[in-house]
Parts: structure tokens; C-alpha cells; sequence
């Protein structure tokens, strides 16, 4: 009898375990997706669009997709309608449903209106002054809101030493942050043939509080006349957010080992809206000569007689991934190939001593790096570097 009752509680200690293994298998996936701006906060402004309203109707289109293809995934949103949401409400609602990733979607602005191109985001320390620009435009929205002080701890996002406040960030997400950041920058550049101005770093105050991968995507500048062309068609947008859909799908399927299709089986609904055709100019993939395969990670910054200084720290005869750990908190990542050997880069600055500083952090890990120089995508001497920026 005893035996009978101790095979009758080991059945049901199996049945049980089995149930309990199931639940976990089918726990759902969480993405959140954070439209940015919205109500008083408009975000910058095109001749003929708002940013909050191009985010808005992304990330629901973004969300539609998901929703409707990945039935293993759960889409929990910031916001649905034209309100507005501070910046830390918007991590909070990640962080308490646990989420698995975060996607906040945003559009560019600069004085100069050729400034164009899509570039994808993760946290990190701006080491240079266009990204520290980047950062502290989104980052603004936080003086929009009532009692900001006491929300974030004191940060002014005008504050010259606004940088240090970030300077505690945990690397825990990085890696994944800046692989779910690599897909998608790949597909939206292959969908609308913006500039690929990369991938980047810098301190996104909603980036640093969220605890899970995270990226924030500029889909373009709406002070480009073609950027915002393309971004004001409905049919377009449909475009753009089936790009991150495949991005995030690529990375979902690698990070969970699923394999569901990167191309939606149930895709937006058609839109009559005319699709723009993208200005296909002056695109990086094009135009840069030095690696035969260009990564994403490449810099558009404007520089004097388009000379710029870089920090050599390590080559390789096989290529090695950007995403791989060993290239963790390396700024302005990249790589080209040049006799037989890949050359991985730091840094992208307009001067020699902009250089010297990123030479002198790196020399704690890499002992042999040293300063190299280019004219556009032409490798030349520091020397004649400098001379060109003389005349």
C-alpha cells in the first residue's frame, strides 16, 4: 500500500512539475513601446509634421504588427493617444511589468536642414558633442513637467555636468541593447535608404532607468525636406514600422531561440497615401570605400575639409562582431578592412587632441592603439591631416 501511495505522489509530482514547466515555456515575452512626447510636448517640429504625432502612429503600427504575428509576445505601450507621459513614468511602466525589451521611437531635428538619416540609440556616456546634443533634446522634455527636480533626482538637462549623473550606469543591458539596436538599424536603413548615421551612445535619462535592453530609435529629421516627405506618408510609416518589426523579431528569435518569420504573415493594412520614394543620396552603404562591408555603426558628423581623427586599437585577420563583449563601452565603435586585416576604430572627432582623449582612455585595455586620421573615406597621415585643417 505504501508503495502504491508513493507512485500515485511521484505521478503526481510529475504531472505538476510538467504543468509548472509548461507555464514557464508559454511565460509571455514582454515588449514595451514608447511613443515619444506628446500632449504639450510636441517634440520637434517639421514644416508640415510634430514629432509626437509621426512616434505616436509608428508605435501603434509597431504594435499592430506584433500583436497580430507573435502570438508569444506581449505589447505594452506608454502611451495610445496624445497625452503626455514623463519621462520617468514612462521607465516605470517597463520596469513594473517586467518587461523584456524596450523601444522608445522618436524623429531628428537640426539648425542645418541637409542634416538627414536614421540612427538607433542605446545608454551610454556621450563622449562627443553631437551626441551629448542628441541626448540633452530628448532628454528636455523632462522641464516640461511639473516638479522635475524631485523626479529625477536634481538632473537639469542643461546642466553642464548633466553627463555625470550617468556615470553609475550598469552595463547589465548593454550587450542585448546594442544587438536588438544593430537589427533594427540594419532594416529601417534597407527599408526607407535614409544615411545610416549608425548606431550610438548617450545618456537617455529614459534609457538609463529602464532595467531590460533598450534603444531609442530617430527615424529621421523633420527638418530634412525629403526626411519629412517620406515620414508623412501613412504608407510609409507602415514601411517603417514593419522594419523594426523584423528587426526586433530577428532579435527576439535569437535571444528566446524561437524562429518565427521576420516578415509579417498578417502585415499592416494597405493605405492609399502615396509612398514617397527616399532621397537614396549621399548613403553611407554607397559611399564608403574603405570596408567592403560597411558596418552600421558609421558617423555622418561634419567636420573641417571633412577631416576626421580616430583611435586604432585592435586588428584582426578574421572579423570580429561590433556586438561582441570584448568592444563594450567603446565609443563610436567601427571597423575597416585594409590589407588583409580587419582595423577596429574608437572615437570619430574633428581634431587630434578630441582623439588624444579617447587614446588615452583606451590605453588601460588596449596598450597599442594609437591615432589614425581620414579625409572622408580616404585614409591619410596624421600630419597631413593636420595641415588640411589649417588652410
Amino acid at each position: 500500500m505504501n508503495k502504491k501511495i508513493a507512485f500515485l505522489l511521484c505521478l503526481a509530482i510529475f504531472f505538476i512539475g510538467g504543468t509548472i514547466c509548461a507555464q514557464t515555456e508559454q511565460k509571455p515575452f514582454k515588449v514595451v513601446i514608447d511613443a515619444g512626447h506628446g500632449g504639450h510636448d510636441p517634440g520637434c517640429n517639421g514644416v508640415h509634421s510634430k514629432e509626437k504625432d509621426v512616434c505616436l502612429s509608428t508605435a501603434l503600427k509597431l504594435g499592430k504588427l506584433i500583436t497580430d504575428n507573435c502570438p508569444n509576445v506581449k505589447v505594452i505601450y506608454t502611451r495610445k493617444t496624445d497625452v503626455f507621459i514623463e519621462l520617468y513614468r514612462r521607465a516605470q511602466i517597463a520596469n513594473t511589468n517586467k518587461a523584456d525589451v524596450f523601444i522608445s521611437i522618436h524623429c531628428n531635428a537640426a539648425e542645418n536642414t541637409s542634416a538627414g538619416g536614421t540612427e538607433t540609440w542605446v545608454m551610454g556616456l556621450h563622449k562627443s558633442e553631437s551626441n551629448q546634443a542628441v541626448a540633452r533634446a530628448e532628454n528636455s522634455a523632462i522641464l516640461k513637467e511639473k516638479n522635475y527636480e524631485n523626479n529625477y533626482e536634481g538632473y537639469n538637462p542643461n546642466s553642464p555636468e548633466a553627463n555625470i549623473i550617468f556615470a553609475l550606469y550598469s552595463n547589465a543591458y548593454l550587450t542585448n541593447s546594442i544587438l536588438l539596436a544593430n537589427k533594427v538599424q540594419k532594416s529601417l536603413v534597407n527599408t526607407n535608404h535614409f544615411t545610416n548615421r549608425g548606431v550610438k551612445q548617450a545618456g537617455f535619462w529614459v534609457l538609463h532607468k529602464v532595467a531590460m535592453p533598450s534603444i531609442l530609435i530617430e527615424l529621421g529629421f523633420l527638418t530634412n525636406a525629403e526626411n519629412e516627405k517620406y515620414l508623412t506618408s501613412d504608407a510609409n510609416l507602415n514601411k517603417m514600422a514593419t522594419a523594426i518589426y523584423k528587426g526586433f523579431v530577428d532579435y527576439y528569435n535569437t535571444v528566446t531561440n524561437h524562429n518565427l518569420e521576420t516578415s509579417p504573415s498578417t502585415p499592416l493594412p494597405a493605405t492609399e497615401a502615396k509612398e514617397e520614394t527616399a532621397d537614396k543620396t549621399n548613403t553611407e552603404e554607397k559611399e564608403n570605400k574603405i570596408t567592403p562591408q560597411p558596418s552600421p555603426l558609421v558617423s555622418t558628423k561634419e567636420f573641417k575639409n571633412d577631416v576626421h581623427f580616430k583611435v586604432q586599437f585592435l586588428s584582426s585577420p578574421k572579423k570580429i562582431a561590433l556586438t561582441d563583449k570584448q568592444f563594450n563601452n567603446i565609443p563610436d565603435l567601427n571597423c575597416y578592412y585594409e590589407n588583409s586585416l580587419w582595423k577596429y576604430t574608437a572615437g570619430d572627432e574633428p581634431t587630434q587632441a578630441d582623439a588624444a582623449n579617447i587614446l588615452k582612455e583606451l590605453k588601460s585595455r588596449y596598450n597599442d592603439a594609437f591615432i589614425i586620421a581620414f579625409q572622408g573615406d580616404k585614409k591619410i597621415t596624421v600630419s597631413e591631416a593636420n595641415a588640411l585643417l589649417k588652410k
